[in-house]
């Protein structure tokens, strides 16, 4: 059972040691005084409020992992009631709210990082404590830009702290600054922050933590928009490796165990796959007294819509579904059925009531209270199940379950992805390999570099699925607009009822080549006279 503490300042934080949790509700035009930093804890309770900025719906309680995210092959938007105005549809326009949240959120973060690394020199805390906050809120501006950048392009950079009551103008900076400096902050706080030994939780950071998303900056930079190529491949690779070499961390040999971890508030020990995770707890139950948790899983929790308080499964919306392009890539190797049916299982829940015994489920699914999916286009996200969630009550929108944001796994795959751009596909398969055994899928013979860069396309379709990465790929690929092209093909050609094949076809038809980027808040344009407007919006 972990400790939690809640510290009220001007606005409700949790506190973070090694292994304490954090939640915040933080107004925009919040800013602390400097005699907060006078203690380890206060000083910790300071970082707390910087990493809070990641559990906001504005990020990646909902909106990183939704709606900014999907609306590609692997997830779309389940429009059931033919609603528009949904980024993931590709039908908005920069009024949006969603982009402003996103935008807004972000740089509230980055913010309080400035301001704890502004006066963390002047702090009464203890030096070994100082250097490790340091470093993690170094980290988290450089993470929270690395956010803003990849989404909407040249974004101002902002390296002082703000009153955000007052806001300034500021032009966009081009983008390849402000990746030199996300890798100048990374870099420098790597050397800074404690090793998994020290910081055994995934909630904090750690060195190799930081080395795999620095892999992950590196990949995004060889590709799409900024095109660098090979020297960014040999940078990530050489990132991604250290992280290997470390022997630090191992897939955990049980797939579906990762997931159940995070919904369960349970860390990934031994293996440390899960790498860094943002934590959620509560369920906002009864109203406002209790955390709210996250919103992710309950958005793409498994279509349950009875009533009824069964104390294993909850309210699923089903709002975002999978793919039938996404079951397409899974059968291209037909022993790869572990995390296919794991992932998009061939069931969704029916009416239950609370003698209902719903675990486990045995596949091929004949029970009757299961909905088996009728087609490719008709299975729901089963990676994180409601049914493991351990804070009662249960809430129809809240739960605790963490959100993964760099696993072992995607070190691996980055790792294979860079050796085959340099020319070494079979070190490449090493790499992928490690991937597929652990999937109990088949493992791939050497092959050519072409070959195998779609090979380990597709097996980061298949391993990350759902854990907002693919959007992010395939636009660094430079393959966006065309897989979402194929998709609009493979709906025409596969699905035979024309109410649902309309329904499915909404994001396909609307996408554009103005979507590799999303555009600038009219928020932001309006108080910033120096803001300019991405191409298409």
């Amino acid at each position: 059972m972990k400790t939690k503490v809640y510290i009220i300042l001007s606005f409700l934080v949790a506190g973070l040691t090694s292994c304490e949790k954090y939640l915040t509700k933080v107004p925009n035009d919040t800013i602390v005084s400097d005699q907060y930093y006078g203690t380890d804890a206060e000083l910790n309770a300071a970082l707390g409020g910087v990493y809070s900025y990641l559990a906001q719906d504005g990020t990646f309680s909902r909106n990183l992992v939704l709606e900014l995210e999907m609306g590609n092959d692997e997830g779309q938007f389940n429009n059931r009631t033919n609603k528009s105005g949904t980024p993931s549809l590709y039908d908005c326009q920069a009024t949006t709210s969603i982009y402003s949240d996103c935008w807004s959120t972000l740089y509230a973060g980055i913010n309080a990082a400035n301001l704890l690394l502004e006066n963390i020199d002047a702090s009464g805390a203890s030096a070994n404590v100082k250097t490790a906050v340091k470093g993690e809120a170094t980290f988290l501006r450089g993470f929270y830009y690395f956010q803003l950048v990849s989404r909407f392009g040249d974004v101002p950079l902002r390296l002082k702290a703000t009153n955000q009551v007052n806001n300034f103008n500021l032009a966009r900076t081009p983008s390849i600054t402000v990746y030199n400096q996300i890798l100048k902050d990374m870099k420098t706080a790597q050397g800074l922050v404690n090793d998994i030994s020290t910081n055994i939780t995934p909630s904090h950071v750690n060195k190799t933590a930081i080395a795999g998303i620095i892999a992950r900056v590196y990949l995004k930079m060889a590709g799409h928009p900024l095109n660098l190529g090979l020297p960014m491949y040999d940078s990530a690779s050489v990132y991604a490796e250290s992280v290997i070499n470390s022997g630090l961390h191992q897939l955990n040999p049980n797939y579906k165990q990762i997931f159940i971890n995070q919904s369960e508030d349970l860390y990934d020990a031994p293996y440390n796959e899960s790498m860094w995770e943002v934590e959620f707890y509560g369920n906002n139950t009864p109203s406002g007294t209790m955390p709210p948790g996250s919103r992710f899983a309950c958005q793409l929790a498994m279509r349950y819509t009875g009533t009824d308080q069964n104390p294993q499964v909850v309210y699923g919306y089903g709002a975002y579904t999978p793919t039938g392009n996404l079951y397409d890539i899974y059968q291209k190797y037909p022993t790869d059925t572990l995390r296919r049916d794991w992932n998009i299982p061939p069931y969704s829940f029916s009416k239950v009531t609370d003698s209902t015994p719903l675990l486990p489920v045995v596949l091929p699914v004949v029970n009757p209270l299961f909905r088996a999916a009728t087609s490719t286009w008709d299975r729901d996200c089963g990676k994180w199940k409601r049914e493991y969630e351990k804070v009662l009550p249960k809430n129809r929108d809240w739960g605790p379950t963490n959100f993964p944001v760099i696993r072992y796994a995607d070190v691996l795959l980055m790792a294979a992805e860079a050796e085959n751009e340099m020319g070494n596909p079979d070190v490449a398969l090493i790499y992928l390999n490690q991937v597929r055994a652990r999937a109990l899928a088949e493992q791939i013979p050497s092959t050519d570099q072409t070959s195998l860069r779609q090979i380990i396309r597709d097996e980061r379709a298949r391993e990350l699925c759902f854990e907002g990465l693919r959007k992010f790929d395939l636009i660094r690929w430079g393959i966006f607009n065309k897989v979402m092209n194929d998709c609009k093909t493979s709906i025409t050609n596969s699905v035979s009822t024309s109410s649902l094949k309309a329904r499915y076809l909404v994001a396909y038809n609307n996408v554009g080549l103005r979507d590799t980027l999303l555009p600038i808040p009219s928020s932001e344009i309006a108080v910033n006279n120096l803001a300019t407007q991405n191409a298409g919006w």
